[in-house]
């Protein structure tokens, strides 16, 4: 029975793609998870600072059927502009992105619009978003996005060659976007919920603070306090009770875990890169001087591999 159940579901939503199109159907789909009515709840970061794991955790407790959660990086005018640029530029076209890429682009803009309407209702939304070692930020991204490398690079790299890394670094230091990490703050938290991170101080010993104004309550966490703390963080937030933290999405999962591993062990990056990353006003805000130079001190140094 479940099997027809399912068959006829997908006939009827493949009828639907033809009649109206596919981006006009995942644009209705998103605006009606979106007017269901519960109090919005978004675990809104920049990529690779561990936003899926948590955002997984939250929908596997039972918080999912009080609170409307969603896992978007980029929603403001600026943000969405950003992302979806860079997105064509690297595809080729709209057309090219996946389905699954179409319609997280789609459900933000429509968010960025709930988002205006709750303010000007006087409305709340509650926020959760992590700050990582900016420079790292920056690799994780590098390598997720690997799909993107030209094709000649990804063809020196099915193994971590020194030829290959040496390459790898090139292309990471030329044509990265590196500011991101400097810039998200300001262009996502501050444009959308008026907070200023940087204007308040932030507790970098227990891990994480809690901002609030009339329209938002924003959690930010650092990544690399995150098993210590997210349980308290969770509590004084969400009110949840012995919150655990799933692990998914992790760069050792991915085709590319030995080239990325090998990055990190072995590429020393340079002491202008590092001042760049680490003289940033993230790293100050949220980072103290010892955890900064202990950051420069693993990107500095090219790493070899204990003998076993």
């Amino acid at each position: 029975m479940h099997k027809w159940l399912r068959k006829l579901r997908a006939i009827g939503k493949q009828f639907v793609l033809t009649v109206i199109g596919e981006d006009r159907f995942l644009r209705r789909r998103a605006a009606r998870q979106i007017a269901s009515g519960k109090p919005l709840l978004l675990v809104h970061t920049m990529g690779k600072v561990g936003s899926t794991s948590i955002a997984a955790s939250l929908k596997a407790s039972d918080l999912r059927r009080t609170m409307t959660i969603y896992q978007p990086h980029f929603l403001s005018d600026e943000g969405i502009a950003f992302a979806e640029a860079l997105a064509i530029s690297n595809a080729g076209s709209w057309d090219n992105l996946t389905q699954k890429g179409r319609a997280g682009y789609l459900r933000n803009r429509l968010l960025n619009d709930e988002l205006l309407r709750l303010r000007a209702a006087g409305g709340r939304v509650k926020i959760i978003t992590v700050v990582r070692d900016p420079l790292a930020t920056n690799v994780s991204g590098f390598f997720h996005n690997s799909r993107w490398w030209p094709a000649e690079l990804n063809a020196r790299c099915q193994s971590a060659t020194p030829d290959c890394l040496a390459a790898l670094e090139r292309y990471f230091l030329d044509h990265y976007t590196h500011d991101v990490p400097n810039t998200w703050f300001d262009m996502e938290v501050k444009a959308l919920y008026g907070i200023d991170v940087f204007a308040e101080p932030f507790d970098i010993a227990r891990g994480y603070t809690i901002y609030r104004n009339d329209f938002a309550d924003v959690l930010v966490m650092k990544l690399e306090r995150m098993n210590e703390c997210v349980a308290d963080a969770m509590h004084d937030f969400l009110g949840l009770k012995n919150f655990q933290l799933m692990e998914s999405n992790t760069a050792d999962d991915k085709g590319y875990a030995d080239v990325y591993v090998a990055f990190r062990k072995r590429v020393a990056l340079p002491e202008s890169y590092l001042d760049r990353m680490y003289t940033s006003r993230i790293a100050s805000q949220f980072y103290s001087p010892e955890e900064i130079a202990a950051f420069r001190q693993k990107w500095s140094v090219a790493r070899v591999p204990e003998v076993k």
